[in-house]
């Protein structure tokens, strides 16, 4: 395991094939909220903290991860700020905190892109997104083959889980690797929306 200190607030986090294996992680199943995954996780920050001093001492923490071709991962761990001081909590073991207090204070920034066939399929998912109450970030796009592609970031409890309203967006499109994608998208599409969910749902 390799670990990188961006900033005080911000770390990279570069796990090869037998990291994953010690930490039980399986490099393509990162995107299910299991008890396995958040046990993995949970022991994966735990020998962070063992190795360096990074602390998220804050309630809001961002994961981005990227799983590579030969079973390993990177990760991008991050806290910011919160305005309500009183109410922040340091990132510990699940053992260790309180039922309600845990469920009240994890949150964990989660950012996904997919790729949808058609126009009438991204307005339907945007019509399901804003009547299953979606609060997020939304961002609709078109290639130049007429693909279109949905790019949502939004807040859930666990890094590696969707929350219910969003789970049915494989019925639509295709989960793409956000990285690889959001650099195609930047030199072959075109925004559509920057506000997709609100706007599209009402040509649906």
């Amino acid at each position: 395991m390799e670990l990188i200190r961006i900033n005080d607030r911000k770390l990279k986090i570069m796990l090869t094939p037998s990291d994953m294996t010690h930490f039980e992680m399986n490099a393509q199943r990162l995107g299910e909220d299991t008890e396995q995954m958040r046990k993995s996780f949970r022991m994966l920050m735990k020998e962070v903290r063992r190795k360096i001093d990074f602390e998220l001492d804050d309630r809001r923490v961002s994961v981005q991860y990227f799983p590579s071709r030969e079973g390993g991962c990177e990760m991008f761990v991050s806290c910011s700020l919160k305005e309500d001081k009183k109410r922040a909590l340091a990132i510990l073991p699940e053992s260790l905190l309180p039922i309600k207090q845990q469920e009240k204070n994890d949150q964990y920034s989660r950012e996904i892109v997919y790729k949808i066939p058609g126009m009438e399929d991204l307005l339907g998912v945007c019509n399901r997104l804003q009547r299953g109450n979606f609060k997020g970030k939304s961002f609709a796009y078109r290639d130049e083959r007429n693909g279109y592609y949905l790019h949502l970031i939004f807040q859930t409890k666990s890094p590696f889980s969707l929350p219910e309203e969003i789970a049915f967006l494989s019925e639509y499109g295709i989960p793409c690797n956000v990285a690889q994608t959001k650099i195609y998208i930047s030199e072959h599409a075109k925004l559509v929306s920057e506000k997709a969910v609100e706007e599209l749902s009402a040509l649906a």
